[in-house]
Order: structure tokens, then C-alpha cells, then sequence
């Protein structure tokens, strides 16, 4: 890994309504990113995409630091040819 990447993230992307375990399973991602690959001074940052979210998951991410949520869109389009 090279020294000047200082900061290091964890993407945990869920296909529908994202739950509160989800954050628990992210830290466990981000507790072996920090433990086993990440560098001395190196930090580890974890975002969670989800389609939905719910009450749960926002509560607990209230209490969590370097976790960011984010919801998705998706939109088709379809073109005869």
C-alpha cells in the first residue's frame, strides 16, 4: 500500500432497505480492514448504500463515528431500435 493514501474505505452496498445489522457487519469489515491491511497513520472510513433505509439503522449510525449512509435511485429506460 502506498504511504500516502491516509485514508482507507469500506463499501458495504445492500439491493434493498438497508437495516441496523448492516451496521454492525460494516465495523466487522472495518475492524479487519484497520487490524490486518491498513498502514501506521492510515484511517478506515465505511459508507453503506442502500436502496432504503429505516429508523433503526439511523439510530445507530447517530452513535458511530466514520460510518456514512447513502441511498440509491435507479431509473430505466427503454428504447426500441
Amino acid at each position: 500500500m502506498s504511504k500516502d493514501k491516509k485514508e482507507l474505505l469500506v463499501v458495504e452496498l445492500k439491493k434493498g432497505r438497508a437495516s441496523d445489522s448492516v451496521v454492525g457487519q460494516i465495523q466487522r469489515y472495518m475492524g479487519f480492514v484497520l487490524q490486518e491491511l491498513a498502514e501506521e497513520n492510515q484511517t478506515v472510513k465505511g459508507i453503506i448504500i442502500a436502496l432504503e433505509d429505516d429508523p433503526k439503522i439511523k439510530r445507530a449510525l447517530a452513535v458511530t463515528q466514520n460510518i456514512e449512509f447513502y441511498r440509491y435511485q435507479i431509473q430505466f429506460k427503454l428504447l426500441k431500435s
